[in-house]
């Protein structure tokens, strides 16, 4: 009975097992998936919701009426392609980081299930969420826009897709082993995923961009298995679509992100063992520590109630710290937009472009972006820390303190303004630099607007995140109205002739106001003036905001005290 019980998983019974163990493990991670809404955002939503607003804007135009092809047509393979790697890429890679910080894979080394098996189930899932996601793009495609899907191409397609996401899920596993923390991942993974996006012929059709950026381009693999997409999807072209050279590069990446995986892997493992030989020097350590720890804390550290302005300080100061600390939200908020505002303008012909209303194309982006950033700061990032405080139940214990709710409110608002200040004086170094007139008359003007578009993202931003009972959630509710309605207030598309209905939308929120009140202060002729119909609405937001911010805190005030009540009965 004992060699029974100990005996390997060798044979078909036990091949049988471990495929089995494998399945079960897919569907684990599918089910985690489904919970991650942040995840279907960033995998599903995201290249689904590209596709569709860059479709409304040009898909419905015919470049060939005796066939009726569309311009669709050459847009839906980079949205397949970016589905692609959003869905293995940064799923895989963002998902094993964030299980490895949580300990999930050193408690997962000690189950019967095999590392392979382990990582296999994630790689599964990766590959059917990147199914979804190209399916779901090449279905609006045909549903909507008339997009033709070629028979002759169909095996290619799926050939692609195999050995694509295969690859692209052995670099994230890499990228996730080599990086020490899930937000450093997340920040890094789309910020190499989304530049290289950009010059691999994702987002724009015949696009002009300098031939050295084309050259990084056909570097990686983004831009081959868009290559291909583009061939299999051409109706024009005949033949099986299959391109050995392509598939080679992509193939070649794959290898390379599998082998260092394996190498970082097997570090790991012989790291947990070494620790797990010294305990005893450790926990003696430890012990001295929370020692030295106990004795600080016993000493006060105030003789007198702090003075408000003190607990203002204080709380911007913390306000920062937390902005900061989160790699991802650093790289959304800051350095994105920074990079944006290098590549959409070398990718459309260059910054020095002058626009209708006399602005370059560099200058132009330059102040959207910062908008951009401070949408991001405001209304995603630090209504998400509010979020994540009101989880642990900090927001609970400080309304046990000193801290009032206004100063607490203030604080975090100016943390989130530093923020944007920074990331709006970095993206005018930028543009100062690189694109004429470097520094427009309006700048002033256009300072005082950024202001009033932050306060009022982050009031706007708090008051939603009132709604929302979970962090995760935050994210997915303000990332998901943000980003869509980027596309259709001039933020990345410049001049789009959208339905009427789509117009009215996007002058209803604030977000376009805030992109005119910067482009049209530092336009040539404004005189520095200020764009007062613009902040009008962007006030009228912020008051709105600040009424349902104070009637919902006093709500869940309320609740918490009931809840307080209810236990101690």
């Amino acid at each position: 009975m004992t060699a029974v019980a100990t005996a390997p998983r060798t044979g078909t019974q036990g091949h049988g097992a471990e495929a089995g163990m494998l399945w079960r493990q897919t569907r684990h991670e599918l089910i985690s998936l489904v919970r991650t809404p942040i995840t279907l955002i960033l995998s599903i939503g995201l290249p689904l919701l590209f596709f569709v607003l860059l479709s409304a804007l040009v898909g419905n135009q015919v470049v060939d009426e005796t066939q009726g092809v569309r311009l669709v047509q050459f847009l839906a393979p980079g949205m397949a392609s970016f589905g692609v790697v959003m869905a293995t890429f940064s799923f895989l890679a963002v998902g094993l980081a964030e299980a490895r910080s949580l300990g999930v894979i050193k408690r997962q080394s000690g189950s019967p299930a095999p590392r392979w098996v382990l990582i296999g189930g994630r790689m599964g899932a990766a590959l059917v969420l990147g199914l979804t996601s190209t399916a779901l793009v090449l279905a609006a495609g045909v549903v909507f826009y008339d997009l033709i899907l070629p028979g002759r191409s169909g095996a290619a397609i799926v050939v692609t897709l195999l050995i694509a996401s295969a690859s692209f899920s052995a670099l994230g596993l890499a990228l996730a082993m080599a990086l020490p923390t899930m937000q450093l991942t997340l920040a890094v993974s789309n910020g190499v995923v989304i530049p290289l996006a950009f010059i691999s012929d994702m987002f724009m059709i015949g696009g002009q961009m300098p031939q050295w950026l084309s050259t990084i381009g056909w570097l990686f693999p983004l831009k081959h298995l868009t290559a291909l997409f583009s061939d299999a999807l051409n109706p024009y072209l005949t033949g099986s679509a299959f391109q050995l050279d392509h598939l080679a590069v992509i193939l070649l990446w794959g290898l390379a992100g599998a082998l260092v995986a394996i190498a970082l892997l097997r570090r790991d493992r012989d790291r947990d063992a070494s620790r797990a030989a010294a305990p005893a020097a450790r926990s003696s350590a430890g012990t001295g520590a929370r020692a030295r720890a106990r004795a600080a804390d016993a000493v006060p550290r105030r003789t007198a109630s702090p003075a408000l302005g003190a607990l203002l300080l204080d709380q911007v100061r913390h306000a920062q710290s937390i902005l900061w600390r989160d790699a991802s939200a650093v790289f959304f908020a800051v350095a994105f937009p920074v990079v944006l505002v290098a590549i959409i303008p070398a990718v459309n012909g260059g910054g020095d472009q002058l626009m209708s209303n006399g602005l370059p194309l560099g200058t132009f982006y330059a102040a959207t972006m910062a908008i951009y950033g401070a949408a991001v700061t405001a209304y995603v990032n630090m209504p998400q820390g509010v979020a994540e405080d009101r989880e642990r139940g900090v927001l609970k214990r400080t309304g046990g303190t000193a801290l009032p709710a206004p100063a607490f409110v203030a604080g975090r608002i100016a943390g989130a303004l530093g923020v944007t200040l920074i990331t709006g004086l970095a993206i005018a170094v930028l543009a100062g630099l690189a694109y004429r007139p470097g520094w427009p008359s309006g700048l002033p003007a256009a300072v005082v607007s950024l202001v009033i578009a932050t306060v009022c993202f982050a009031v706007v931003g708090l008051a939603v995140m009132t709604f929302v009972r979970s962090a995760q959630a935050v994210v997915g509710v303000t990332l998901g109205t943000l980003l869509p309605l980027a596309f259709i207030s001039d933020i990345f598309v410049v001049g789009a002739s959208f339905p009427p209905v789509v117009e009215v939308v996007s002058w209803i929120f604030p977000l376009r106001h805030a992109a005119s009140a910067m482009t049209e202060s530092i336009a040539p002729g404004a005189a520095g003036g200020f764009a007062w119909g613009h902040l009008a609405v962007l006030l009228v937001w912020t008051l709105a905001g600040a009424i349902v911010l104070l009637l919902r805190f006093r709500w869940e005030a309320r609740e918490s005290g009931h809840t307080a009540r209810t236990s101690r009965r």
